[in-house]
C-alpha cells in the first residue's frame, strides 16, 4: 500500500485546527479547546510525554482573543531551581552580585499574551507561591523588588505527573493546583487512538520527505500493522522520530514489516540506528572484535585518568579516580540523592574546571542534578 495512494485528508480537525486524527477522544479534546479558548480561564493540560501538550496550548492561544499577542512556552524542568524565579519574574538592578541591570522575566514580556508552563510539576514551592499570586490578582514582584508589577497574562500549564499525589506529598501547593485546573484537558496516549496511527504515518512520511529532500515512503500492509501494534512509549513524538529515521534509511525502498521490526529491535537506547546482523557462524568473531575494542577503550580511559590526575593533583585527593562509581536514583526532593553525597568543595571546583565551567556536564559527572550543583556552588561560594 503506497502512502501516496491514501486520501490526503488527515482528519476532520486538521484543516481548521491542525489536529491530526479521526478518533473520538481527540475530537472531544478539540471541542473542549474551542469552547474554553475564547475565555480567560487558566487551563491544565495533562498527558504522557509526547502526546502533544504544547500543540494544544498553542491552539488555545490561536483561538483566543490574544492570538495577535505573544505566546511564550517555558519548560519549568529545564531551568535550575536557583534561577527559576529570576527567569519567570525578572530582577531589579543590584538584587544580586551580577545583577548590573534591571531585567524583565517571562511574565512581564508576555503581558497581554499567553504563557505555557510545561512540566509545571517541576516548579519549586517558592516559585509556586509567586505563580499563585499572578493567578489570583495578576501581580508579582521582581527578585529584589519592592513594588508589585501588574500583568495581563493567560496561563496554560501542562504536566505528565500526577499532581494530586504531589499535593498529598506536599510537593505541590493545593491552592495552586485548584487555581490551575479551572479547566483540565486530558490528552489520550497513542495506544488509546490506534486507528489514528496510520494517519500519523502518512503525515509524517510526507513531512519527512520534504524536510530531508527524499521520496515519500511506500509501506507494505504488514509494515503498517507492525507500527500500529508497537507500544510507542514516547507517543506521537517517538513515532515521528521513527518515521524521520525510516525516510532517511529506507529511501527508495518499500518499507516492509521485516524492516520495521529490524529498526524497532535495534532501539536499545532510544536510538533507531540500524544494526549490522551477521550469520551465527560469525558471532564468535564479532564478539572477539567487540571485546578487543572495549579493552582498547578502557586502556585509553585509564591513560586519560592518569594524565588528569598528574595535571591537577593539587586539587584532588589521591585515589579519587579509583573510587567506585556512585549510583543515583531520581530524587523525590531536590537535596535527596542516593549513594555518596557530594560535599567536597575541592571535588566540585575540580569538576567544574575540568568541564570549562559547564554545570550540566559537571553535574552529570558528579552524579547530582544541576539544581543540587547550583545550591552547592552557592553554599560554598564557588567562583569560576
Amino acid at each position: 500500500m503506497s502512502l501516496k495512494q491514501i486520501d490526503m485528508n488527515f482528519g476532520p480537525n486538521y484543516k481548521d485546527y491542525g489536529v491530526i486524527g479521526y478518533s473520538e477522544k481527540i475530537s472531544e479534546v478539540v471541542t473542549i479547546v474551542k469552547t474554553i479558548a475564547p475565555t480567560g480561564l487558566s487551563v491544565l493540560v495533562s498527558g504522557e510525554s509526547g502526546t502533544g501538550k504544547e500543540v494544544f496550548a498553542e491552539l488555545i492561544h490561536r483561538l483566543s482573543d490574544r492570538k495577535n499577542r505573544i505566546f511564550v512556552p517555558i519548560n519549568c524542568g529545564a531551568i535550575p531551581e536557583g534561577l527559576i524565579e529570576n527567569e519567570l519574574f525578572g530582577h531589579e538592578k543590584g538584587s544580586f552580585t551580577s545583577a548590573t541591570d534591571r531585567s524583565k522575566g517571562y511574565f512581564e514580556n508576555a503581558d497581554g499574551g499567553t504563557i505555557f508552563l510545561d512540566e509545571i510539576g517541576e516548579l519549586p514551592l517558592q516559585a509556586q507561591v509567586k505563580l499563585l499570586r499572578v493567578l489570583e490578582n495578576g501581580t508579582f514582584m521582581k527578585v529584589g523588588g519592592v513594588k508589585n508589577i501588574k500583568v495581563n497574562v493567560r496561563i496554560v500549564a501542562a504536566t505528565n505527573k500526577d499532581l494530586v499525589k504531589m499535593v498529598e506529598k506536599g510537593q505541590f501547593r493545593e491552592d495552586l493546583y485548584y487555581r490551575l485546573k479551572a479547566v483540565t484537558i486530558n490528552l489520550p496516549s497513542l495506544r488509546e487512538r490506534l486507528a489514528d496511527i496510520p494517519v500519523f504515518v502518512l503525515k509524517f512520511a510526507f513531512d519527512s520527505a520534504a524536510k530531508y529532500k527524499r521520496d515519500v515512503l511506500t509501506f507494505e500492509k504488514d509494515a503498517i500493522s507492525e507500527i500500529v501494534n508497537h507500544h510507542w512509549k514516547g507517543n506521537i513524538r517517538e513515532l515521528k522520530n521513527f518515521i524521520d529515521m525510516l525516510t532517511v534509511m529506507e529511501t527508495g525502498k518499500t518499507v516492509t514489516g521485516a524492516s520495521v521490526r529490524k529498526y524497532l529491535k535495534s532501539d536499545v537506547s532510544g536510538s533507531y540506528l540500524p544494526v549490522l546482523v551477521k550469520d551465527n557462524e560469525d558471532s564468535e568473531k564479532n564478539s572477539e572484535v567487540v571485546f578487543r575494542t572495549l579493552l582498547e577503550i578502557k586502556n585509553e580511559i585509564n591513560l586519560i585518568k592518569k594524565f588528569i590526575f598528574n595535571t591537577y593533583s593539587r586539587n584532588i585527593s589521591p585515589g579519587y579516580f579509583d573510587r567506585p562509581e556512585r549510583t543515583v536514583e531520581e530524587p523525590s526532593e531536590p537535596e535527596i540523592v542516593s549513594g555518596e553525597p557530594v560535599t567536597d568543595k575541592d571535588e566540585i571546583v575540580f569538576t567544574l574546571k575540568k568541564h570549562g565551567g559547564n554545570r550540566r556536564k559537571a553535574a552529570s559527572e558528579l552524579k547530582i542534578s544541576e539544581r543540587t550543583l547550583y545550591r552547592k556552588i552557592e553554599k560554598y561560594g564557588i567562583e569560576l
